[in-house]
C-alpha cells in the first residue's frame, strides 16, 4: 500500500485531514532523518564506517578545543581508554597534565591519514606551549610530529594510541 493510499485512508477513518497532513509529516521526517543516518555512513550501532580526514581533523579538533577550554573529559572522549596500550596511565598523565597547568595553547596540524588491516593512523604537526601553574618558571613549548592510531568502536572512531605519549606533559 502506498503512502498516499495509507494517508487517505487514516484520514477516511479518522475524519482529520490536519491530523493527516501531521501523520504525513511526521513519517516523511523519519523518512528522512533514516535515510541520512545511513548515507553518513552510520550503520548497526557503529560510528563512521571509514576513517577519512574529515574523522581524523573532527577528533584532533576535540583535542585541541579539549586542552585550549581546559576540558579534560573533551580531550579523553577522543580515546578509547581501554583499548589503548596503558590506557589508565595515559588518562593519569593528562590529568596531571591538566592539573599542574594555568593555560595550555595548541595547535594541530592534519598531515595526512592512512587505513590499514581496520586501523586508521593521523599523522599531524603539534605545537604546543603550556603554562606552569603557580610557578615563575616560563612556558614549556613543544613541537613535534605525533602518529594516532584510530579503530571503529561502538561510539565511533576513537584513538587508540599516540606516539610520543610523553608529548602531552610539562617535560621538555
Amino acid at each position: 500500500m502506498s503512502s498516499i493510499n495509507m494517508i487517505r485512508q487514516w484520514t477516511y477513518r479518522n475524519k482529520r485531514p490536519g491530523a493527516a497532513l501531521l501523520f504525513a509529516l511526521a513519517a516523511s521526517f523519519f523518512l528522512v532523518s533514516h535515510l541520512l543516518a545511513l548515507q553518513s555512513g552510520k550503520q548497526n550501532g557503529q560510528g563512521q564506517t571509514a576513517f577519512t580526514d574529515s574523522v581524523a581533523a573532527g577528533l584532533l579538533n576535540q583535542i585541541a578545543y579539549g586542552f585550549e577550554s581546559r576540558n579534560q573529559e573533551k580531550v579523553l572522549r577522543a580515546f578509547d581508554l581501554g583499548n589503548m596500550p596503558q590506557g589508565r596511565l595515559f588518562k593519569q598523565q593528562i590529568v596531571s597534565f591538566f592539573t599542574h597547568t594555568e593555560s595550555i595553547r595548541i595547535h594541530i596540524n592534519l598531515v595526512q591519514t592512512s587505513v590499514e588491516d581496520g586501523k586508521g593512523t593521523a599523522e599531524a604537526d603539534v605545537e604546543m606551549e603550556a603554562a606552569p601553574r603557580g610557578s615563575d618558571a616560563p612556558p614549556v613549548h613543544k613541537q613535534d610530529r605525533l602518529r594516532f592510531t584510530a579503530e571503529n568502536t561502538p561510539a565511533g572512531w576513537r584513538f587508540t594510541d599516540v606516539r610520543p605519549p610523553a608529548f602531552f606533559s610539562l617535560q621538555p
